[in-house]
């Protein structure tokens, strides 16, 4: 007889339970990308980062293996992989202006 009472009770709260857990998801999703603990500069200069970290995502697409992106980013960008994804997306022109790029994004680091 309880269970009659309050049929809506236990939809509404799967129902607000489902909104809570897909806007965390959301939330994190968004602000994730910009907390890195390797490139302390990220937080004043999210444009630069998301130039530099486009070489990396294009590398991931280009390659579809799992890994790449995180090696890519490995270190801030100071890595083997990163230079082979520059030239893999063939950006070999930029490879000064992207060296800049990671020096401001790297300011700061101990």
């Amino acid at each position: 007889m309880v269970t009659l009472a309050f049929p809506d009770f236990s939809f509404q709260r799967v129902v607000l339970a489902a909104l809570l857990v897909t806007s965390v998801f959301l939330v994190t999703g968004t602000t994730a990308r910009y907390i890195d603990d390797e490139c302390p500069g990220v937080m004043g200069n999210r444009d630069l980062y998301e130039k530099v970290v486009r070489v990396c995502d294009d590398c991931s697409n280009i390659f579809r293996m799992n890994d790449v992106g995180t090696r890519c980013r490995k270190d801030c960008f100071y890595n083997v992989d990163f230079l082979w994804c520059v030239y893999a997306t063939e950006r070999h022109g930029d490879v000064e202006q992207l060296n800049r790029w990671m020096s401001i994004l790297r300011a700061g680091r101990k």
